[in-house]
């Protein structure tokens, strides 16, 4: 159940042309801010136009941000990474851990896939 000023926060975002789902996971991810929801959206909305998986995209501006480079590499590689048949919640671990360097993400990726 919304408060009222979140109720408020999610109408006036609405009525801009944006889903209520939508909405409502900017808003559970920035609070309140309709200006922060707004950037949250536009570039979701942005990078999901490219081509990338929504999902995949929330993951992306949850992990990086502040910097828009690193949410694209990030990006990329999730989806080179999943396409090769990796599990999501390894290749987020290991893209974090090696900071997005694909080599050292791709061998640990076959390590963990090897060992199990």
């Amino acid at each position: 159940m919304l408060s009222p000023s979140e109720r408020q926060c999610v109408e006036a975002v609405v009525n801009m042309g944006y889903s209520f789902e939508c909405v409502l996971r900017a808003m559970k991810k920035k609070g309140e801010n309709i200006e922060q929801i707004l950037d949250y959206l536009f570039v979701h909305g942005q990078l999901c136009e490219k081509g990338f998986d929504p999902l995949l995209v929330e993951e992306a501006l949850e992990m990086h941000q502040c910097s828009e480079e690193k949410m694209l590499e990030f990006l990329q590689l999730m989806s080179k990474f999943k396409e090769m048949g990796f599990e999501l919640k390894d290749i987020k671990e290991v893209l974090l851990l090696h900071n997005n360097d694909q080599d050292n993400a791709l061998e640990d990726l076959m390590a963990r896939a090897g060992a199990s």
